[in-house]
């Protein structure tokens, strides 16, 4: 059964070997182990758009992978996709929920054997490390928020636009009216005269 493989290269200028030797390469293995690559991506140096280097070529990649169709993405390395850990790391981990191999010529790494499967087990733990990073930092930051009397949430709105909102409910003004004339939001006068219903 053919294997439907897509290529992914980019041009860097810490990687030596350039995108058309890296697509070249990864032909050559894919037509010697019987996959058939429908697509192949490449992306080289662009200018940073607002600190982020553009990559047209591997987001296409990743909307085609995500998007199902295809059975494995071949690599020159891992260096080649993702401009930061998370993103490695998320790339992996989306490929390894919709079903869909990877081939690292560098390491001769496929996911298809079971050295491969160690790096999808691998990057499982590095994605619950960061998962478990990111959430630790959060509650770690509340909890000295809270210790430094910091209120979360909206503001209390000022008690004198409260009692007037109320009064402009009795008098029979409507909730958006009585919000404008009050200074406060609509919504807000909404759960006043919500709670006003519920007391009576």
């Amino acid at each position: 059964m053919l294997i439907n493989a897509v290529i992914y290269a980019r041009t860097s200028p810490d990687c030596p070997v350039s995108a058309e030797d890296q697509i070249e390469a990864l032909k050559a293995i894919a037509a010697d182990r019987g996959w058939l690559v429908t697509k192949v991506f490449s992306d080289r140096p662009t200018p940073l758009k607002k600190g982020r280097e553009r990559r047209p070529g591997e987001d296409a990649m990743l909307d085609m992978v995500s998007a199902g169709g295809v059975q494995k993405v071949l690599l020159w390395s891992v260096d080649r996709v993702g401009r930061t850990l998370v993103e490695l790391v998320g790339f992996i981990e989306m490929c390894r929920m919709v079903g869909v191999g990877m081939y690292l010529h560098d390491r001769e790494i496929d996911t298809a054997t079971s050295d491969g499967m160690s790096l999808f087990d691998l990057t499982g733990m590095m994605a619950f490390h960061l998962r478990q990073s990111r959430r630790d930092r959060i509650l770690r930051g509340q909890a000295a928020a809270r210790s430094a009397s910091v209120r979360f949430g909206r503001p209390p709105i000022p008690t004198t636009k409260v009692e007037k909102a109320k009064q402009l409910l009795a008098a029979g003004k409507g909730v958006r009216e009585a919000g404008r004339l009050a200074g406060i939001s609509p919504a807000s006068v909404s759960r006043l005269k919500g709670s006003r219903e519920q007391m009576a």
